[in-house]
């Protein structure tokens, strides 16, 4: 009995690990991908709940205004000042502007303002981070899920579905992406614009996401389409058909298992994508409302749109109002870029290190 129950446990101590297991593994064991998985994760905790923190700590949120936070030239001011909460400038006579009444009470701007509104721009920062992160989130979603089945059916059954949605993809790969959402946001904007969940979901991510989603699913479509024409002459494929297993049964437990690696590299580069593309849409005017804080615009704010352009003017612009957002792209991209490469090289077990 003895020597049965140690094969037995030598048997399960040598059983294979699984392929998530594996690719788990794998990862642990890249540095780089680890640090850019936590580099990731912290943009992610300052931009959901960074905000209400700091808001709590300094006393004031990212809509409040303190117009003492902008000299006579309307320049904002720079990190760590503390300015009066007075809600109006006093002026005498003649229009020079007077100090704020004593004893008004100060707070401070880590970061500095934003503009001459006198925002906070580390919780503009901080609360843009989430909407720009929950726009280019929902966006992926939404490619997926008009992609995925769209490339399964085109994919799996061919003929003529295959000639349909491919000659669809075709014709939507082929027109300039931006300019169809410049059109197709200025045309649905009083219909899709006050769709939110207050500030969960401020007023125009959903139609910003939902934009970006119908006009970026050709990417998913498309690679589904081109695993799904591998697989379906596969063995365990053939071999389902014969024990009598349903078209859609095929698909479900054997097929979309197999498209999920690729699904998440491409989704994590379609994240860093949809981040960039908030970010030119709000260029060109167009996206959630102004009073709603994304990284896009905000540096829209400062430099404005390509139709109304801002010239850098050093006494009404500080370089904190472009650095700070832009650094906070910059590094939200690079780490999902990162991550989606570290993915791949761990799905991928014959990829050289």
């Amino acid at each position: 009995m003895e020597g049965i129950a140690t094969t037995g446990m030598a048997a399960r101590a040598a059983a294979p690990e699984g392929p998530w297991r594996l690719t788990l593994r794998r990862i642990r064991r890249d540095r780089l991908t680890l640090a850019a998985a936590s580099l990731f994760a912290f943009i992610v905790f300052c931009s959901f709940a960074g905000g209400p923190i700091a808001s709590a700590i300094l006393g004031h949120s990212s809509t409040d205004q303190f117009p003492y936070a902008a000299n006579d030239n309307y320049k904002p001011v720079g990190p760590w000042t503390r300015v009066s909460t007075a809600s109006y400038i006093r002026a005498d006579d003649y229009g020079d502007v007077l100090p704020p009444p004593k004893g008004t009470p100060t707070t401070l701007l880590v970061l500095g303002a934003d503009s001459v509104l006198g925002r906070d721009e580390l919780l503009r920062v901080l609360d843009g981070g989430r909407t720009s992160l929950e726009i280019a989130l929902f966006a992926v979603f939404v490619s997926l899920l008009v992609g995925v089945p769209l490339g399964v059916l085109a994919g799996y059954f061919g003929g003529f579905t295959d000639t349909v949605v491919s000659r669809v993809t075709e014709t939507i790969m082929a027109f300039p992406l931006i300019l169809f959402l410049v059109f197709a946001s200025v045309r649905l904007s009083d219909t899709l614009t006050p769709i939110g969940w207050g500030s969960v979901v401020p007023d125009g991510v959903f139609a910003v996401a939902l934009l970006i989603g119908l006009f970026t699913w050709f990417y998913p479509a498309r690679l589904v389409r081109a695993e799904m024409l591998t697989l379906r002459n596969a063995e365990f494929v053939d071999a389902s058909r014969m024990v009598g297993a349903s078209t859609w049964r095929i698909i479900r437990r054997h097929l979309l298992p197999h498209l999920v690696p690729g699904l998440l590299v491409w989704a994590a580069i379609a994240f860093a994508a949809n981040i960039l593309l908030e970010v030119g849409i709000s260029f060109v005017g167009v996206g959630v409302q102004a009073s709603t804080p994304t990284w896009g615009s905000m540096l829209s704010t400062t430099w404005g749109t390509i139709f109304a352009p801002r010239t850098y003017d050093p006494n009404s612009y500080t370089p904190w109002q472009t650095v700070i957002p832009t650094l906070a792209i910059l590094l939200t991209v690079v780490a999902l870029n990162q991550l989606s490469e570290g993915i791949r090289r761990a799905l991928e077990p014959w990829s050289s290190r």
